[in-house]
């Protein structure tokens, strides 16, 4: 819709790449004032949304590239662009999958926090609203860089993306869902459910594994209506294509559950008195 916010001379800064900085500058302040409410390390807390912003990236472009090995094959591409995320040519900062930067992040961030003795679900509780919110705000840049699309539709909603984008590229002159838009709208839905969930002081873990479950279940049933390249297609059930990101979002949604059973008989338990197990 419009990928490039501005030019300065040869110098074009896009609306993907403002989004997304955006998205973790106002996710970490809004996790640095939870965390100063709860009593937690902030400069331990901001340590750790450092290490989970690189670290999402690294795991972003990875689950992409392994998704999309033919675009980096010669004469095609070059495989030395595959560890680039910022290549300018036909990859760029579209690259990415989200469920690769959240799961590297997620699992690095957790480790910072063991190693250096915070406490780790209440930490997470803490940050996860921000994950949340950080999606609503990415998934802007996504829609306006034309990424991330979704498939034909004769809904009033559906929109006809422009010739040049890769959705209109997809589906010229084709009204199709905005993904985009429904992704953002359901992160800033679970930001808004997560804060409200913080606020009531649940078992520590709690907040942390409904955000697991909450993006499990979007990356599921987005899916359904959004357009997956054959090369991230996985498995088939009949005729219905099953793609890596509903796979990999139903073991999210999976965990997440597990996580939440876990932690509410804990907070039982520690409620009855009894050893939380």
């Amino acid at each position: 819709m419009h990928p490039i916010l501005i030019r300065i001379g040869s110098y074009e800064v896009t609306s993907y790449g403002v989004a997304l900085m955006l998205a973790f500058a106002v996710g970490i302040e809004v996790g640095r004032r939870r965390a100063r409410a709860a009593g937690l390390d902030e400069e331990r807390v901001i340590d750790t949304c450092m290490i989970a912003l690189v670290t999402s990236l690294v795991g972003a472009r990875a689950l992409w590239v392994v998704t999309h090995l033919e675009v980096f094959r010669p004469p095609r591409g070059s495989w030395v662009d595959a560890v680039n995320p910022f290549h300018v040519g036909g990859i760029g900062l579209g690259g990415l999958s989200m469920l690769g930067g959240v799961g590297l992040a997620t699992l690095s961030g957790l480790a910072y926090l063991y190693a250096r003795g915070m406490p780790v679900l209440r930490t997470a509780d803490a940050l996860a609203p921000s994950a949340a919110l950080g999606e609503g705000i990415t998934r802007i840049g996504c829609f306006l860089n034309g990424c991330c699309f979704g498939v034909p539709c004769q809904l009033p909603w559906c929109i006809q993306f422009p010739a040049g984008s890769g959705a209109g590229q997809a589906f010229p002159e084709t009204a199709i869902h905005p993904t985009q838009l429904y992704a953002s709208a359901l992160g800033f839905a679970t930001f808004a459910a997560l804060s409200a969930l913080l606020a009531r002081r649940p078992p520590d873990g709690v907040v942390f594994f409904a955000l697991l479950g909450a993006m499990g279940l979007e990356r599921v049933a987005l899916e359904l209506v959004r357009y997956s390249e054959p090369s991230v297609i996985w498995l088939r059930l009949g005729a219905s294509p099953v793609s890596s990101n509903q796979l990999l979002g139903a073991a999210v949604a999976v965990l997440g559950a597990a996580g939440l059973v876990w932690r509410m008989r804990a907070g039982e338990a520690m409620a009855r008195g009894a050893p939380a197990r």
